[in-house]
C-alpha cells in the first residue's frame, strides 16, 4: 500500500501540482487542498460523533432494560471506557501519544510540522471510548489533533513545503472545530489564536474555506446542527454593569479551572505512579463522583440546554443520593458541582488513562457560572437579570479565561448557541474575563506547563531561535592542536593554517581539552626561549561552557551575551568536539529567519 501511494504521488500528484501552479499560481494551489482537508476532517469529526452517540445509547439501553445489573454496568462504564481508551492509546498511538494540544502548540512554535499518519484515527477511537462510556471530557481536543494530523499528512502527500504545511495544519484544526460546533468563524479564530498566532491575515483564506467546507459536509452527511441552539431574548441596557461583574467572576472561575486541572494531574502522578493504579483507582473514583452527580457525565451539552430553558429540577432525578435531599439543597449541590467539580472530574478522566479535552468542560462550567451569578443577583431582589442570557455569556467568559482566546470565545459561543443578539454582552464579558485572568494566571491551560518548563515564550526573538539547534549554525573550518605539541611546532601549524583567532585542543579520542587564543599567546609565540619549553597544554584555556549539539540557538545566544563571549564550542552526544558557534553567525541566521516569517 505504501509503495502504491508513493508511486501515485510521484506520477499523478506531481503532474497535477504543476498544472495548478501554471494555471492558478503557487499561492492559489492551497485552496483545493484546503477544501480536501475540510472534507476529510468533517468526515472524521462526524465518525467520532456517531461513535460517541452509539456508545452513549448502548449505555442507556443497558441501564433501562437490565434492571439492577444494567444500572451497575452503567455506573462502571466510565472505568471500562478509560481502560479501553488507554489500551487503544498504547497499542495504536505509541509512547508519544498526546492527549492535549500542548505538544502540538510546542511543535508548531518550533516549526515542526510532521505528524504521524496514525494520529488521523487513533484519537477518534480513544476519545470515543472515553466520552461515549460516560467519561467527563470534551471531544474538541481529540478532534483538533485529528484535524491537524489530516492537514499535515495531506500536505505531505501533495509535497507542500514546511511553511505552507503549517497553514494546512491550521486548516485541519479549523475544520474540526467547525464540524463539531457548526461554527466556521469560531474554528478559524481558534486555529489562529491558539495554534498559529503568528500567521498573517492572508493566511485566513484557506482556513476559512476549509472551515466552511467542513460545516457543509457535516450538515449534509451527518445532519449535525448547533448542539446548544437556543433563542435568547434581547439583552437589557440596565444589565450592562452586571456583565462587567460577571466577567470578573468568570475570570476567577477560569483561573480556578486551570489550577484545579494541574493540581489533579500532580496528585494522580504522585499517589498513583503506575498506569494500572491510575486506571483502577482513578476510574473507580470517577464512577463514584458521576453516580452522585450525573450532571457531570459526558460532555454535558444536554444539561446546558436544560439550563438555558430553566429546567434545572431534572438535574437531580437521576442521582439516588441527591434525590433524597431537600430540593433547594440538592440544586445548590448540583450547581456547585458544575462549577467547582467539573474541571477536576475532567482531569481525572483524562489523566487516569482516558482521552478528551477541556474545551467542552470550560463551556459547561461557564454556563453554570453565568446562571448561578444571575440567580444569586435575582434572589437579592435588587434587579431582575435574564438567567438564560447570563448562562450564555458565562460560557464565553470562562472559555476566554481558560483558553486565552477571547475572539474565539465570542464568535464560537455566538455561533453554537445562535446568540448573535448577545454580541455586545459577549464582547464585554470576554474582554474583562481575559484581562483579569491574565493578572492571576499569565498562561492558558495549554501553555502553562510549556511556559513553566521554559519550552515556550511570548518573546518573538527567543521563540524563533528556539526552532533551530546549534547544528545549523556550526562553524567546522578550524585547525586542531594536540596538547603535547611544542611552541615551535604550534607556530608552524598556525602559519600554514587559514586565518583564525582560536584553535581547539583535541585529544586522540576527539574530546575538547581546551582552546588556544591567538591574541593571548602572541607575546610569546615568536620568543625563541619558549620554542621548546612551552607546550600547547601550558597555553590552552579550559572552555567555560560547552554546548551540546541538541541545544537551541536561543540558549547559545543567551550564554554568549551573558558571558560576553564571541564563540562557544559544541560537542556531540558522545562528547566529541564538533565545532564552534558564534554570535555573529546566529545573528545572520536570525535575520534570515525574520524575513522568512514576515514574508509568510
Amino acid at each position: 500500500m505504501g509503495r502504491f501511494l508513493l508511486k501515485l504521488r510521484r506520477k499523478s500528484v506531481g503532474r497535477l501540482k504543476r498544472k495548478w501552479e501554471n494555471r492558478l499560481g503557487s499561492k492559489y494551489r492551497m485552496v483545493p487542498i484546503a477544501m480536501l482537508i475540510g472534507v476529510i476532517a468533517a468526515i472524521a469529526a462526524g465518525i467520532l460523533h456517531e461513535l460517541v452517540a452509539l456508545l452513549d445509547a448502548s449505555g442507556s439501553y443497558l441501564k433501562n432494560n437490565f434492571s439492577i445489573y444494567g444500572e451497575i454496568t452503567f455506573l462502571l462504564l466510565p472505568l471500562t471506557g478509560i481502560a479501553l481508551s488507554y489500551t487503544t492509546q498504547r497499542h495504536l498511538g505509541g509512547n508519544l501519544y498526546a492527549k492535549s494540544l500542548s505538544p502540538l502548540i510546542l511543535a508548531l512554535n518550533r516549526r515542526r510540522t510532521g505528524i504521524p499518519l496514525r494520529d488521523t484515527f487513533t484519537h477518534i477511537i480513544s476519545s470515543a471510548l472515553s466520552v461515549g462510556c460516560g467519561g467527563s471530557a470534551g471531544l474538541e481536543a481529540p478532534s483538533v489533533l485529528t484535524g491537524a494530523a489530516i492537514g499535515s499528512n495531506t500536505a505531505g502527500f501533495f509535497g507542500i513545503d514546511r511553511r505552507q504545511k503549517m497553514l494546512m495544519i491550521g486548516c485541519g484544526a479549523a475544520a474540526a472545530i467547525s464540524a463539531i460546533f457548526q461554527s466556521p468563524v469560531g474554528g478559524v479564530l481558534f486555529a489562529v489564536e491558539v495554534l498559529l498566532p503568528g500567521f498573517s491575515v492572508s493566511a485566513l483564506i484557506p482556513m476559512l474555506i476549509s472551515s466552511a467546507v467542513a460545516m457543509v459536509v457535516s450538515r449534509a452527511f451527518f445532519h449535525h446542527a448547533q448542539a446548544l441552539y437556543f433563542v435568547n431574548p434581547a439583552w437589557k441596557l440596565e444589565a450592562i454593569p452586571f456583565y462587567f461583574l460577571c466577567g470578573i467572576v468568570c475570570a476567577f472561575v477560569g483561573v480556578f479551572v486551570i489550577k484545579s486541572v494541574y493540581k489533579t494531574n500532580s496528585l494522580l502522578k504522585k499517589h498513583l505512579p503506575t498506569p494500572g493504579k491510575r486506571i483502577l483507582a482513578g476510574g473507580f473514583l470517577l464512577c463514584l463522583i458521576l453516580a452522585v452527580f450525573p450532571v457531570l457525565r459526558g460532555q454535558g451539552y444536554a444539561f446546558v440546554v436544560r439550563l438555558f430553558e430553566g429546567k434545572i429540577d431534572g438535574f437531580i432525578s437521576a442521582s439516588p443520593v441527591l434525590s433524597r435531599l431537600p430540593l433547594p439543597v440538592a440544586l445548590t449541590a448540583v450547581i456547585a458541582a458544575g462549577i467547582f467539580l467539573k474541571a477536576a472530574v475532567s482531569a481525572l478522566t483524562v489523566d487516569s488513562g482516558g482521552d478528551g479535552g477541556i474545551f467542552a468542560p470550560a463551556m459547561f462550567i461557564g454556563a453554570f457560572t453565568g446562571f448561578a451569578f444571575a440567580r444569586l443577583i435575582n434572589l437579592t431582589g435588587f434587579v431582575e437579570l435574564q438567567e438564560e442570557n447570563f448562562a450564555v455569556i458565562g460560557m464565553c467568559g470562562v472559555f476566554s479565561a481558560v483558553l486565552r482566546a477571547p475572539l474565539t470565545g465570542i464568535f464560537l459561543i455566538a455561533e453554537v448557541t445562535f446568540s448573535y443578539i448577545l454580541l455586545v454582552p459577549l464582547m464585554i464579558v470576554s474582554s474583562v474575563s481575559h484581562g483579569i485572568a491574565r493578572l492571576f494566571e499569565p498562561h492558558s491551560i495549554y501553555r502553562k506547563a510549556l511556559a513553566e518548563a521554559d519550552l515556550l515564550t511570548d518573546d518573538r526573538d527567543i521563540a524563533m531561535l528556539r526552532t533551530l539547534s546549534v547544528r545549523v549554525c556550526l562553524a567546522t573550518e578550524y585547525t586542531t592542536l594536540k596538547p603535547e605539541l611544542s611552541m615551535k611546532q604550534m607556530r608552524k601549524i598556525i602559519e600554514n593554517s587559514p586565518a583564525s583567532e582560536f584553535f581547539p585542543v583535541i585529544d586522540n579520542s576527539g574530546v575538547l581539552l581546551g582552546i588556544v587564543k591567538l591574541e593571548q599567546i602572541t607575546p610569546v609565540l615568536f620568543d625563541p626561549q619558549f620554542a621548546e619549553t612551552l607546550l600547547v597544554f601550558d597555553l590552552m584555556e579550559q572552555p567555560k561552557i560547552i554546548l551540546n549539539e541538541d541545544d537551541d540557538l536561543a540558549r547559545a545566544m543567551n550564554i554568549i551575551e551573558n558571558n560576553k563571549l564571541d564563540h562557544l564550542p559544541v560537542k556531540n552526544r558522545a562528547g566529541k568536539f564538533m565545532g564552534f558557534v558564534s554570535g555573529n553567525d546566529i545573528f545572520k541566521l536570525y535575520r534570515g529567519l525574520v524575513r522568512e516569517v514576515d514574508s509568510f
